[in-house]
């Protein structure tokens, strides 16, 4: 093992095992944590076949034998969220699936968001590198670390996760909800993916796909899936969908909901319909010569 390498301590409450999701398996929590630390190191340690460091270190000039940091900051139902800190150079967001989540499902987040920074960089965290450890039943990817961002998430009420000056949450003025909720409707309308005729679906606004840096720009982090609709039949959805509040776990989601998977707060008719003006705006504004 590379004794760079280290593993916590943790940026976000509590130990991870707290927040790993391992469904029907038959293996402890504590099995399946030890499984996801061996694959998170194994992945960063440049003696190890097919690892990240050897992928990167030329490209960001860092040092293969650099001290590397591990912690967890934060857990979605698909993913666990950790921080890879690089002899403190370079910082990554590195996320991993949860054992409960099919191996692939990772793969096809990863691949969407690298579609998404094509279409437009502006408003989405580049991933950089994917990696599969079929042994473990694990794959993971690293992306762009915007250093102390805000998660945008529903804890009861509509407002963000603050990791400063410890982790905590702030609730948005009705106002600010109104904008964000906006904002999201735009963005999900601008990463229309039009050589594959696809639309952004499956989306959990209330705490897995957006995040607002400190400087108040709002970006995607997760993208789920893809899904093949007309334009506007995805219009007709979005203003049906997001006026319901939902959560994944109702039966409805899966057989009625083609892009809301999680929202929790309804949004409004007339913020959707100022979203989708946004869209047009932001169409004009970054469309490709």
């Amino acid at each position: 093992m590379n004794n760079n390498i280290s593993y916590g301590p943790h940026l976000f409450p509590g130990w991870p095992e707290l927040y790993i999701r391992k469904g029907q398996m038959d293996i402890t929590i504590q099995e399946a944590h030890q499984r996801i630390k061996q694959t998170l190191i194994a992945w960063f340690d440049h003696q190890q076949d097919n690892n990240i460091m050897t992928q990167i270190a030329e490209k960001m000039k860092l040092d293969l034998e650099s001290k590397i940091d591990l912690s967890f900051m934060n857990y979605g139902n698909t993913e666990l969220v950790y921080l890879a800190n690089i002899g403190d150079k370079a910082k990554f967001a590195t996320l991993i699936n949860q054992p409960h989540t099919p191996l692939g499902k990772v793969k096809e987040e990863f691949d969407n968001l690298k579609r998404m920074t094509e279409i437009d960089p502006h408003f989405v965290v580049k991933p950089l590198a994917h990696y599969l450890n079929k042994e473990k039943g694990h794959e993971v990817y690293i992306s762009e670390y915007i250093d102390n961002a805000y998660c945008i998430a529903h804890n009861n009420e509509h407002g963000v996760y603050n990791p400063l000056p410890y982790y905590h949450f702030e609730t948005f003025t009705k106002e600010i909800s109104s904008e964000i909720h906006k904002i999201m409707i735009a963005l999900l309308i601008n990463y229309y993916d039009e050589e594959r005729g696809m639309w952004l679906g499956e989306t959990q606004i209330s705490g897995n796909d957006f995040l607002l840096s400190r400087d108040m720009q709002i970006k995607m982090i997760g993208a789920r899936k893809y899904v093949k609709i007309w334009f506007d039949e995805y219009i007709s959805r979005l203003k049906k969908e997001f006026i319901i509040g939902t959560n994944r776990t109702e039966w409805t989601i899966e057989k009625d909901m083609l892009i809301n998977h999680k929202s929790k707060k309804p949004m409004t008719s007339e913020e959707i319909a100022e979203g989708i003006t946004l869209w047009l705006y932001l169409r004009k504004q970054h469309k490709k010569p």
